[in-house]
């Protein structure tokens, strides 16, 4: 770099100031900024951990609810085949606007549509803390689900759409997964202590203060991006084929191992959902302004990461579903036991998050992707070897320690190549799609392998299944998430593509140098310039 212009100098003087200050000299002075305008700006750092938050609200409102499943079910009198829509009305509306909140995301905007969801998720998480019945309680619950698909997709889009491709977007999606791993502990450790104290009508009550809280945060944080001057066009067509096609097949899936894959009441559900679906990408290619461009399947790190995240969370939910099973009627631990054995699960993944979010930037991913599946195929492979004699520190704990570690090598890296490459005005899309394929793998993932298990123990999982009997089905399902690791293993090893290294080389920083010797000596010129016109104008 030219030793005239020291670095202290390149800071106050960027291109975009200038520009600004020249546009300003026809009229001689310059507009003040609100109140507003300037605590906007200094709270700015605080957007990554806002939108972060937010995805961390989520996820522990899902672990709140899974662990407040049997209160609210005694207390609203549901029926033992009800009980499982506490859970399935709100990931069945979450998966099935996903893709369309996305691409509203894009179309009118991240930021409004982030605030919406806030607002939306807040007022009806107080709306379910008051019901007095089931059907009450599912409704809420279904439309607290609608507000998390405007948020999830979007607070990634906001990160993708606010800090530059290269390490820096890389630490940033890094730290916002770090706090899904988070809000998995918190969940945890949260809904157990308002159970006890107060009830289960105030783990809703909290989540709605909070989501409350990050509304107004987000209101100071986020910036405004002026809104688009074209008219723009929605494909309802696609919106309303895209949602109910996936709403459709994340039904069947949720309810298929409780009334069976062929029944009258599951079957012609996933008919239905499937023909929408293959609706849906006819109309896609052939509309103008379509909600799903096939444009970005032609992304080779975008379609590969998506399938990745797909096959990831099938395995994630099917093991933790067949380890919770091993515990509870391997071991017969109850809730509390079952807890503090998933403990070292929950507090490492807080480790494994943060760590990896502070070097990713620096590593090449699809190693790391490669490793991890072979890792999580370990987990399985050492679960599948527990017995009723088996020690919990000999095999499960370990186990779980790889578990952990594996599921960071995977997960992180997949979210950070599914938004890399991808447009600006496609972020909140891609963020839609990538969280459609986690929610449609997590079920899938626990369906597919309880039918393995059930289908090759003696009595299924009656109560007169013996320990024995019970492995037997539990080994196959693990021997079922290994089969899942090795199909992931191969199709990063095939179709993601192999990454730059995210350091800067010596002849990019020298390229670098010297773009910012000329803007700083047309930056110097402008100012010359601008000084010269204020004088005469004087």
């Amino acid at each position: 770099m030219s030793q005239s212009h020291s670095s202290d100098n390149i800071a106050p003087v960027p291109v975009i100031q200038v520009d600004e200050a020249v546009k300003e000299v026809p009229s001689g002075s310059s507009e003040e900024p609100s109140a507003i305008d300037k605590m906007r700006l200094k709270m700015r750092p605080l957007l990554l951990y806002v939108v972060s938050l937010a995805q961390f609200l989520d996820i522990v409102n899902g672990t709140s609810v899974s662990v407040a499943l049997i209160p609210i079910a005694e207390n609203l009198n549901f029926e033992a085949s009800q009980t499982l829509w506490i859970i399935n009305a709100y990931t069945t509306a979450f998966a099935g606007f996903l893709l369309f909140s996305g691409r509203l995301g894009d179309l009118f905007g991240h930021r409004r549509l982030f605030m919406f969801g806030l607002f939306w998720f807040a007022t009806w998480a107080l709306v379910v803390s008051f019901s007095s019945s089931p059907v009450m309680l599912a409704i809420a619950r279904a439309l607290q689900g609608v507000s998390a698909a405007s948020t999830v997709p979007t607070a990634l889009a906001l990160i993708s759409t606010n800090y530059p491709a290269g390490p820096e977007r890389t630490k940033a999606i890094s730290i916002f997964g770090a706090f899904g791993g988070m809000g998995a502990v918190a969940g945890l450790l949260m809904s157990g202590g308002i159970l006890a104290a107060a009830g289960w009508r105030w783990v809703f009550r909290v989540s709605s203060i909070v989501a409350y809280i990050l509304l107004i945060l987000g209101f100071l944080t986020i910036p405004i991006i002026p809104a688009k001057n074209e008219a723009v066009k929605i494909d309802y067509v696609g919106a309303i084929t895209a949602t109910l096609g996936v709403t459709g097949v994340v039904y069947y899936i949720s309810i298929g191992v409780d009334y069976g894959w062929a029944d009258s009441k599951t079957l012609p559900i996933l008919i239905i959902g499937l023909v929408l679906i293959a609706a849906f990408i006819y109309t896609e290619s052939k509309v103008q302004s379509a909600l799903m461009p096939l444009r970005v399947w032609r992304n080779r790190a975008f379609s590969a990461s998506t399938v990745l995240a797909f096959v990831s969370m099938a395995m994630a939910q099917g093991t933790m579903y067949n380890v919770n099973m091993v515990f509870q009627r391997i071991y017969r631990w109850n809730a509390i036991q079952t807890a503090l054995g998933f403990l070292v699960h929950a507090l490492l993944a807080v480790v494994v998050f943060a760590t990896l979010g502070r070097v990713l930037s620096r590593l090449r991913l699809k190693p790391l992707v490669l490793i991890g599946f072979l890792l999580r195929c370990a987990t399985g492979l050492m679960f599948a070897f527990v017995s009723e004699r088996c020690s919990y520190w000999r095999l499960p704990f370990p186990a779980l320690i790889i578990h952990i570690i594996g599921v960071g090598l995977t997960l992180l890296p997949i979210q950070v190549t599914v938004v890399r490459d991808a447009d600006n005005r496609d972020q909140g899309l891609v963020g839609a799609i990538y969280n459609t394929s986690l929610q449609l793998g997590a079920p899938f993932g626990i369906a597919i392998l309880n039918v393995v298990a059930i289908s090759t123990t003696t009595n299924g999982y009656s109560i007169q299944s013996d320990s024995v009997d019970l492995m037997r089905g539990y080994r196959n399902a693990f021997f079922g998430i290994i089969a899942l690791g090795l199909v992931g293993f191969v199709i990063a090893l095939i179709f993601l593509p192999w990454d730059r290294s995210s350091r800067p080389s010596k002849e990019s920083i020298q390229e670098c140098e010297a773009v910012v010797d000329m803007e700083v000596d047309a930056a110097i010129a402008t100012n010359t310039v601008k000084d010269a016109i204020i004088n005469d104008s004087k």
